[in-house]
């Protein structure tokens, strides 16, 4: 059996939309007996409105940058937690401090939003362990100091990852990586195919049998084995190999 984990914005999704001819050719990977899912840093709220964007349908979704993974249907069928504790103040000061425009911490129930002026709400108090954190900034190279500055001082509690000028954080030693180990382990030795478009998706790429499509950063096509126009044309390479 295949397994296929894709990244949604900006691989799969244009804009909220996904294909026709990518519509066609899932389905017809996964009538072959194959299992299709999604691996995104987007957190459970805004997950939640991947099917009603794409229009499509998966046997998986893998959100939270690996922390959390849902069914078909929605249903929970797995979450890594981490702690609240104090480090949190330091990373929210850190994030003001490059310039941060916005910041949320959550778990599946709560989600915590911080203004842009550091002020901590009364939510963020309330939660005792998290799922998933999140905060962008102006330029890529603002993110990617404060990917630094939190893996290399609190890489035991958290992990960030940069995409864009976007920082996903679920709890530590957590990724898309160990999100598609966490779903594949229900089968036999399946054969996992990869494909994303940009710098948190390198790892996955890496570690499965990657691709990037067109659109990539140059970082994630020199990662990737084979590159892509579209999910479509992936579908069909690896349909047609032995």
């Amino acid at each position: 059996m295949k397994i296929i984990a894709t990244d949604f914005d900006g691989t799969l999704s244009y804009n909220g939309k996904v294909s026709e001819e990518d519509k066609l050719a899932i389905h017809r990977f996964r009538t072959a007996g194959n299992k299709f899912g999604i691996v995104t840093g987007r957190d459970v709220d805004a997950a939640q409105w991947i099917k009603p964007e794409g229009g499509l349908a998966f046997d998986y979704l893998i959100c939270c940058t690996g922390g959390v993974i849902r069914d078909e249907e929605g249903a929970l069928i797995y979450q890594k937690k981490g702690e609240v504790g104090p480090f949190f103040y330091d990373i929210i000061e850190k994030a003001m401090e490059l310039k941060a425009y916005c910041f949320s911490v959550g778990d599946v129930l709560l989600k915590a939003s911080i203004d842009v002026k550091g002020k901590i709400p009364m939510q963020l108090h309330a939660l005792k362990e998290f799922t998933h954190a999140n905060t962008g900034f102006e330029t890529e190279e603002n993110a990617e100091a404060y990917v630094r500055y939190v893996n290399e001082n609190y890489g035991d509690r958290i992990s960030a990852h940069r995409n864009g000028r976007a920082v996903d954080m679920p709890p530590a030693h957590t990724s898309k990586v160990t999100g598609i180990y966490e779903y594949a382990k229900r089968f036999d030795h399946p054969e996992i195919y990869t494909v994303g478009d940009n710098m948190n998706d390198i790892a996955m790429i890496r570690e499965f049998c990657g691709f990037a499509v067109s659109n990539a950063k140059d970082e994630v096509k020199e990662a990737a084995k084979y590159q892509c126009n579209r999910i479509a044309d992936m579908i069909d390479f690896i349909m047609k190999e032995k």
